[in-house]
């Protein structure tokens, strides 16, 4: 803004002293033309009021005598027969006035003004009133003017620059006060929230178009830290209720199969009831208290992993977990394990089928379990009655997040859950992992399952594709991106 209004300031007080010397020279060129005019009028009547003929006949020494009385004008008297000796210029101005007959003839030659007058006589012989007999001519110098020029040359452009100088000088001062030092701190202010300072609150100094940027800063900022806020409270309120729906989820898939682990924990606690009355009945054989007693230990030993990956599994955890590597194939194993009641209580056979070096995952150790369980759960319930088998699969690829054209592919581990089930239905796809939306319409389902798996995976960075089994029924296949620890 300084320099366009310099520029501009410059160009106005150039083209201001231009007119100025415009107007200078001009006015100086019409009050000389003006006296020269005078004095060639005047100096006609003298030479007209005595004998103009006489006059002409010694024209040169009477040209002389004028020239002495209106010094620094120079006065010639001319008559056509004297045309010969002159200047080609001078001739032509004698037979313009003499020949023509003009009132008269103004002109610029050689660096001076000359004014050219006809010498009438009274003899009336032509129309317009009057005969020229000759001519006088009156010249001035016109390097007075010049000279002026110059002299104003020298006063103006110093004073011009001056102006120039010391207006740039106050708008330097009165921009930076005005308008740079407030713009600089609302800069600074920018800056900090764009950092992540929203508690940068500007004063409003003044009450102008700077003060109103001031004091829209501060109701941004205001706005900005009560939106945060807000959004870190309903952030906070979806990750307890995300928790929350975990529970319950974990909750309704023990309750499920409670049934299956009493049943796996009675058979244990028989053999071990039965093989202490054995040690009863032989307390004095040596050998068979001893065989008695590790077959209880290894019942007592079953018992406790089978309860201990139950509280595991419906352990509430509080806050939110760091995601470290997992070991995808041992998580698999348990899973198994844990399920293993509920699968042969359904006639359900299962293969885990693994790829070498299958690297670790980035996620929650407990949460990536309940997205197996899950799985495997719904897989085991959409068997018939006479049972069915569940196929496991897990392999390393490297693919681009769907819908993500720009991003960059990434290593992912891949997780496929099928079963030999009646398979899921093209239209239902887009709804199975909506909550509360269940199938299992005579299995009691909760409809919280797929919905729990999806948001865990989301929040893995992952996603799940659906596709029909080889054997017929449903594929989940679950992207999880691999570790690099």
């Amino acid at each position: 803004m300084t320099a366009t209004t310099s520029v501009v300031v410059a160009l106005a007080m150039t083209i201001a002293a231009y007119m100025h010397l415009r107007a200078g020279v001009a006015e100086r060129s019409a009050a000389l033309r003006q006296g020269l005019e005078d004095i060639a009028l005047a100096s006609r009547y003298h030479v007209e009021a005595s004998e103009p003929r006489a006059a002409l006949a010694n024209a040169k020494e009477r040209g002389r005598d004028m020239s002495k009385a209106v010094s620094p004008y120079l006065v010639e008297l001319g008559r056509p027969q004297e045309a010969i000796g002159m200047t080609s210029r001078a001739s032509r101005r004698v037979a313009a006035i003499t020949e023509g007959n003009q009132d008269f003839l103004f002109a610029e030659e050689g660096g001076l003004f000359i004014y050219t007058l006809p010498i009438r006589t009274n003899t009336i012989t032509r129309v317009e009133g009057f005969e020229a007999i000759g001519s006088i001519e009156v010249s001035v110098s016109t390097q007075g003017l010049e000279d002026a020029y110059r002299e104003d040359l020298r006063t103006t452009v110093p004073m011009s620059i001056g102006i120039i100088l010391t207006v740039l000088i106050a708008l330097l001062i009165l921009t930076r006060f005005l308008v740079t030092t407030p713009i600089a701190k609302l800069l600074t202010g920018v800056d900090d929230v764009a950092h992540g300072d929203l508690s940068r609150v500007l004063m409003a100094e003044r009450e102008d178009e700077i003060g109103d940027l001031a004091a829209r800063f501060n109701e941004m900022t205001f706005s900005l830290r009560e939106s945060k806020s807000q959004t870190k409270r309903h952030a906070e309120s979806r990750m307890d209720l995300e928790q929350k729906l975990f529970q319950t989820e974990k909750l309704a898939t023990i309750g499920q199969i409670a049934a299956e682990i009493a049943h796996e924990v009675g058979t244990p606690l028989n053999v071990i009831s039965g093989r202490a009355k054995g040690m009863i009945r032989k307390s004095s054989n040596p050998e068979a208290i001893e065989k008695n007693a590790t077959i209880i230990a290894e019942q007592t030993a079953r018992i406790t992993r089978i309860i201990q990956r139950l509280l595991d599994f419906s352990r509430s955890k509080v806050g939110v977990e760091e995601k470290v590597a997992v070991d995808l194939k041992k998580t698999i194993e348990d899973t198994f394990e844990f399920l293993e009641s509920k699968l042969a209580a359904g006639n359900v056979t299962h293969e885990n089928i693994q790829a070498d070096k299958l690297p670790p995952v980035h996620g929650n150790p407990d949460q990536i379990l309940q997205i197996l369980t899950n799985l495997l759960l719904n897989a085991a319930e959409a068997m018939s009655e006479s049972g069915g088998n569940i196929r496991v699969e897990s392999f390393e690829v490297t693919r681009r997040r769907p819908g993500l054209g720009i991003a960059p592919e990434a290593a992912m581990v891949v997780v496929s859950v099928s079963d030999s089930g009646p398979g899921i239905p093209e239209e239902e796809r887009e709804r199975i992992f909506e909550p509360f939306y269940s199938s299992k319409t005579r299995k009691g389902g909760t409809g919280l399952g797929l919905a729990v798996v999806h948001g865990i995976v989301n929040d893995h960075d992952g996603w799940i594709e659906v596709s029909d089994a080889a054997s017929g029924g449903a594929c989940f296949s679950v992207y999880l991106p691999a570790s690099k620890e």
